[in-house]
């Protein structure tokens, strides 16, 4: 349950699908994010082994392939709307996976666009919401608490479903999981290029 004081970070695991001609989501992946701005998510073949994992942080993105030694290098919300199609910011991604909104989500910001529209059900938690075209509904809670166990998002041309199978709030920090030492000594592809490679390792 997250604690009520607020969710800085959220990590645990989870499954999508989601169709679309600019989205690569499908299968079971970790994630971990921090406020305001870190973020990473592995993915991994049936088999349990990291096909790839990306890096949001410091106004950047990575999608690494360590198989291949290879990466490519976006902008954060590029990086995003390829994976999912569509972008999530990581504190928006916090709100949705703990289900606390603060007033800031609701009202956008001078760096966040527009504002979500959010609605809620008789327990005040929140179970829909849109945004720029975007919108989610919560299909499912975990017992007990407001926190979503599957969210189904839908945006032109994109439609999709997010599972979380575990997560926990507000871990301890842990700066190497948003690491960049593999820019030292892995090879920068193109998008096209490294979708190939990760492809290759599915």
């Amino acid at each position: 349950m997250p604690p009520r004081a607020g969710t800085e970070a959220v990590e645990g695991y989870g499954s999508a699908s989601v169709q679309g001609a600019a989205a690569a989501a499908k299968g079971k992946f970790a994630f971990l994010f921090r406020r305001p701005d870190l973020g990473r998510v592995e993915a991994f073949d049936p088999f349990g082994r990291t096909v790839y994992y990306m890096i949001f942080g410091g106004g950047r993105a990575y999608f690494v392939v360590p198989s291949k030694r290879a990466y490519a290098e976006e902008a954060p919300e590029t990086l995003m709307s390829r994976f999912m199609g569509f972008s999530l910011r990581p504190d928006e991604v916090i709100a949705l996976l703990s289900g606390q909104w603060t007033a800031g989500d609701e009202r956008g910001g001078a760096d966040a666009g527009s504002a979500w529209i959010l609605g809620k059900d008789a327990s005040g938690r929140v179970v829909r919401g849109e945004k720029d075209g975007l919108s989610f509904e919560v299909s499912e809670f975990f017992p007990g608490d407001g926190v979503p166990r599957s969210v189904l998002f839908s945006r032109p041309g994109t439609s999709g479903r997010v599972k979380v199978l575990s997560a926990r709030f507000n871990p301890a920090a842990r700066p190497e999981a948003f690491g960049n030492d593999f820019l030292k000594t892995f090879a920068r592809k193109s998008w096209e290029d490294i979708q190939e490679m990760a492809g290759d390792d599915r």
